[in-house]
């Protein structure tokens, strides 16, 4: 084979590896995805309730116990799963959600530099104190119904005080414990069955027994139709002297 062939066959080798390289940067720019620079469709998880006993009714947090026992460590941990949508860092950027330095304490819709749905908006005289913050970790859309926010919410009540605990030293100035709630005072001793009769109680004779007098009490008449006792007999008159 002389140099033309080969020429013409290094030409087409050629030709064909700029044709694939062009198709590849072509379909690359015409299939790369496109931002739209709106949040996606959130896919809701929900918490699994512990259904291995009795179902409980919850009773709201006594905060001034429950805040200084809370494990901040361990809300720090839950909280790891909302840091996809918020910032708690001091200056920390927006995201999906707000940054929420300083939330716990803070007016609703307060960061000024995010845009809040009508209904948070709405609440912008609200304050975030801890009963609010419960009742919007455990039900966002439930507690403020046309929440952009997308989260499911935390069935445990134990993983929402330590979240709002670790989420209250996140600030200059944290909300102040509230005093615990006083203790009632425990209920009287019912008496045991050993205890000794009240005194004066009066017992019933036994049967055929005299009744008890009383003191100071006037002697009973004798029944009606009874006989009477006899008189004394009285000393004959004397005979009258002669």
């Amino acid at each position: 084979m002389d140099s033309y062939e080969w020429n013409k066959v290094f030409g087409w080798v050629l030709a064909t590896v700029l044709a694939i390289v062009g198709l590849n940067i072509v379909v690359g720019k015409w299939m790369a995805p496109h931002q739209s620079g709106k949040p996606g469709m959130a896919v809701e998880v929900a918490e699994t309730p512990d259904s291995s006993g009795p179902v409980v009714a919850e009773v709201k947090p006594d905060w001034g116990t429950v805040i200084p026992a809370a494990d901040a460590a361990a809300g720090e941990k839950v909280f790891s799963r909302c840091t996809t949508c918020h910032d708690i860092a001091k200056g920390g950027p927006n995201k999906v959600g707000p940054a929420i330095y300083g939330v716990v304490g803070a007016k609703h819709a307060s960061n000024p530099t995010f845009t809040y749905s009508g209904s948070m908006k709405a609440l912008a005289d609200k304050t975030w104190g801890y009963d609010e913050l419960d009742s919007f970790l455990k039900n966002p859309k439930g507690a403020v119904p046309g929440t952009k926010m997308s989260f499911a919410g935390l069935s445990k009540q134990q993983d929402r005080i330590n979240v709002i605990a670790f989420l209250r030293t996140h600030s200059d100035s944290p909300l102040a414990i509230p005093a615990p709630n006083p203790v009632a005072p425990p209920a009287p001793a019912a008496p045991t069955d050993g205890a000794a009769e009240p005194a004066g109680e009066v017992q019933a004779p036994p049967p055929g027994a005299a009744p008890a007098a009383t003191p100071g009490a006037t002697p009973a008449a004798p029944p009606t139709g009874a006989p009477a006792a006899p008189a004394p007999a009285q000393p004959a008159p004397a005979a009258p002297g002669h």
